[in-house]
């Protein structure tokens, strides 16, 4: 929360806010912005920075009513609070003694130009400032725009104030004036900077713009807020928001500009429902009817995980190996296929029963030397929960899986199992079916959650020592817990609204319901694990900060939140949105609700692209938001990288499958909307690095697609707003951390682990990169040989 200090009304619509927000107010630089959030329906909005004062604590933020979320904004008053405010985002303004430039401002634009007149200033440059607006209640500080202006002209459309003309006569006066003007600078409306640009190519002098594009994150996660910059895809939040005017492609932009028009104006015909909305309370599991025959065990981690424990040897004596080989696999009960897709919230799968789970832990052969176990990144001891749960411990088996896996209710969930412990069953080797290890997972975790009587590990007594988690994703979570464990003060600084990184944004409820997650959190919470949300690691604090305040070791699992695009001819079309966009807006925005102040347009006919686990999450959500899904893969099936469970799912759900097809260009209406995709017809080479083999296009074979949503899946980058804010830190390809077997970067303080190191990896993965880093760490900080 951050405190409104004080609130000015300028005009009919425009307000000035101080906000409370001392670390934003010591990072920001001229040219920055911030996210702001009102209500925990609300959507996530970019305002650049009017002002700040450091010593105070606070910025200044200047907001136009426009649309719901900025007007829900305007409606607060001084002592109110902000729900969100992250920042400061965005590249700063380049500032060096160009000589004599024009900043030109035009309506609530005069604010985010104020600091930039005021950095341009302390550079030494002559500054020349046009302030231009409609009429005189809409010119706005010029005050503070003389007192670091050398000279100033105001413009009005109707001449009640200054002169009359828009922003771009004024511009042109100085030109004429000066004997030479060495850049221009102009915030404002889409189309004044347009022309403004023009002008200013005319005489040839550089323009500089700055962009309000929609946005999702703000972070470059999303991917929503990018154009064409100089004929490439340039994300406003991480590349500018200040570009070259002349290279800016202005057509997309005024179009892009416009994809959620019918959406916000019909929010804003029910804004009184959207502002007095009452919170839903959060979903809870059906009250759980599993109990224990028996009273629970007060055995010691030591003795659950003893293979030679007196409860064990009676345990593998009480069946023959080919009586527990002659059991068939459980099956997880689902929801009915037609019923399931049309709902967004419930669980696909239902969990098994407890007759079901103490059935299927028979059928593990305690192996003295368990290979599924180094099929585990995060090497749980399955043997022994499994084992607990056949003797009816069901508690004691959660505790087990506690000991070594901060998140088990979500790994029982999403992990891919079968490519990871259960492919090393010895079952297999027999010609059977491997022991179902992550349904098995799931009961335990699930069972002592619904108990209500969730335990935590030990913890071992605090050294004293601090280490800060960048991201809170499964690789940040999995480090803290291990951490926190081992007795030291644990800090996870996280970027979004929200704990729990593409837990919470990228996998839809149907899933990984939120609650699980909570859950999860509220444990390592119980662990001593601190959270700070809205806050950016290498934007709102440094790294030498956090090193200066006490942190010995700090940990990065920022993730791979960069969306990848294919590059093809129409891909910046309206309703054309990356995996990462689509995925956040539902599942983090909860946009899908009528009460949501999200916007998210429902296509009728949506097209995914892509065939891995997040286009399947994408398509399937598609068709439970009403829409004829089809999923566009350029290989066959057989090379689908999703898991086989949710591929099966998607069938079942009526997703449309076209294998070996890719698109290649779309087609847009008069709106800029898309609406077709030309598919190239594909076929199999040899085998590529990957190992899958290679899709050749089938010279002069395409076929047209009619669609009205496209969800590109195919792939994430990493990040690289943190890994580029810390100097002397060797990067990889495509910006990822270079570390060691242990984790540790080239900075020896500093870990990382999961997709900022690997590019990409699943939820386990990544959870077991930051078990390493934190067994690692923990050497190095505790000196242990």
């Amino acid at each position: 929360m951050n405190k409104i200090v004080a609130k000015e009304q300028f005009s009919d619509k425009v307000f000035k806010f101080v906000v409370e927000a001392p670390l934003i107010a010591k990072s920001r630089k001229a040219g920055n912005f911030v996210i702001v959030r009102v209500g925990k329906k609300g959507e996530r909005m970019p305002l650049t920075i009017a002002d700040a004062d450091i010593e105070k604590g606070t910025i200044t933020l200047v907001v136009q009513k426009v649309g719901l979320s900025s007007t829900r904004l305007c409606e607060l008053n001084a002592g109110d609070n902000i729900t969100d405010v992250v920042g400061p985002l965005g590249k700063p303004t380049h500032i060096e003694k160009f000589g004599t430039v024009i900043c030109a401002g035009g309506g609530v634009g005069v604010a985010p130009m104020l600091p930039i007149i005021r950095a341009l200033k302390k550079a030494g440059n002559r500054v020349l400032s046009v302030i231009a607006g409609r009429s005189k209640d809409l010119i706005i500080m010029e005050k503070e725009v003389r007192e670091s202006s050398d000279e100033v002209i105001i413009m009005t459309d109707d001449g009640s104030y200054g002169e009359k003309g828009v922003v771009t006569i004024g511009i042109e006066k100085f030109i004429n004036q000066e004997p030479h003007i060495n850049k221009v600078y102009a915030i404002g409306p889409p189309i004044m900077m347009k022309f403004c640009c023009l002008l200013a190519q005319k005489y040839t002098i550089p323009c500089e713009v700055s962009l309000n594009t929609i946005m999702v994150d703000g972070t470059g996660m999303c991917g929503a807020c990018r154009l064409t910059i100089g004929g490439e895809t340039k994300f406003v939040c991480i590349d500018g928001p200040e570009f070259d005017g002349a290279l800016v492609d202005w057509d997309e932009m005024f179009k892009r500009m416009r994809t959620f028009k019918n959406v916000e104006q019909e929010e804003m015909e029910h804004y009184a429902e959207h502002v007095n909305s009452i919170e839903e309370p959060t979903l809870k599991a059906d009250a759980n009817d599993i109990t224990m025959d028996d009273d629970p065990t007060n055995d010691t981690i030591d003795i659950l995980t003893d293979r030679n424990a007196q409860w064990r040897k009676d345990l593998r004596t009480s069946m023959k190996p080919k009586d527990r080989n002659a059991i068939k696999r459980v099956i997880m009960p689902e929801l009915a296929p037609a019923y399931r897709a049309k709902t967004r919230l419930e669980e696909v799968n239902k969990g098994l029963t407890k007759e079901m789970a103490m059935t299927e832990a028979k059928r593990c052969l305690d192996c003295a030397n368990p290979t599924c176990v180094e099929g585990c990144p995060v090497n749980i001891n399955i043997p022994s929960f499994i084992k607990n749960i056949e003797r009816g411990q069901f508690l004691a088996a959660a505790k087990v899986l506690k000991n070594t896996s901060a998140l088990p209710a979500v790994c029982g969930r999403v992990c891919p199992q079968e490519k990871q412990c259960e492919s090393k069953c010895i079952h297999l080797k027999m010609g059977g079916k491997a022991v179902a290890i992550g349904h098995l997972e799931r009961f335990a975790a699930d069972f002592e959650r619904e108990s209500g009587l969730i335990s935590i590990p030990d913890i071992a007594p605090s050294n004293g020592i601090k280490v800060a988690v960048v991201g809170s994703g499964p690789s940040g979570l999995s480090f803290a817990g291990d951490m926190a464990k081992n007795g030291y003060e644990v800090y996870v600084f996280e970027a979004l609204h929200e704990i729990g990184g593409v837990l919470k944004y990228g996998i839809p409820e149907f899933r990984l319901p939120n609650r699980i997650v909570d859950v999860e959190i509220e444990n390592l919470r119980n662990m001593g694990v601190h959270f700070q949300t809205d806050c950016i690691v290498g934007k709102t604090i440094k790294v030498e900060e956090l090193e200066e305040k006490g942190f010995k070791g700090i940990f990065i699992g920022s993730g791979a939140g960069l969306p990848n695009f294919m590059g093809i001819p129409g891909e910046n079309a309206i309703n054309i949105l990356s995996s990462n966009e689509y995925l956040t807006r539902v599942n983090l925005m909860d946009a899908a609700n009528p009460l949501a102040d999200t916007p998210i347009n429902l296509g009728k006919k949506v097209m995914v692209v892509g065939g891995g686990n997040t286009a399947m999450d994408s398509a399937r959500t598609a068709k439970r938001l009403g829409a004829d899904v089809t999923l566009v893969y350029r290989r066959s099936e057989q090379e689908m990288p999703a898991r086989l469970e949710e591929v099966k799912h998607a069938k079942e759900e009526g997703i449309k499958f076209m294998t070996l097809h890719n698109p290649i260009q779309y087609l847009t209406d008069e709106e800029g909307a898309v609406k077709a995709a030309i598919l190239q017809v594909m076929q199999l080479g040899e085998p590529d690095a990957s190992g899958r083999r290679k899709p050749v296009a089938v010279e002069g074979q395409t076929v047209e697609l009619e669609v009205d949503q496209v969800v590109v899946a195919v792939g994430v980058s990493p990040n690289p707003l943190v890994p580029k804010s810390i100097p002397g830190l060797e990067l990889g390809r495509k910006n990822t951390i270079v570390v060691n077997e242990d984790m540790q970067s080239s900075r020896p303080n500093l870990f990382a682990g999961g997709d900022i190191v690997r590019g990409g990896a699943t939820v386990i993965l990544a959870m077991g990169d930051g078990r390493k880093a934190a067994a690692a760490m923990d050497k190095k900080l505790s000196k242990k040989q």
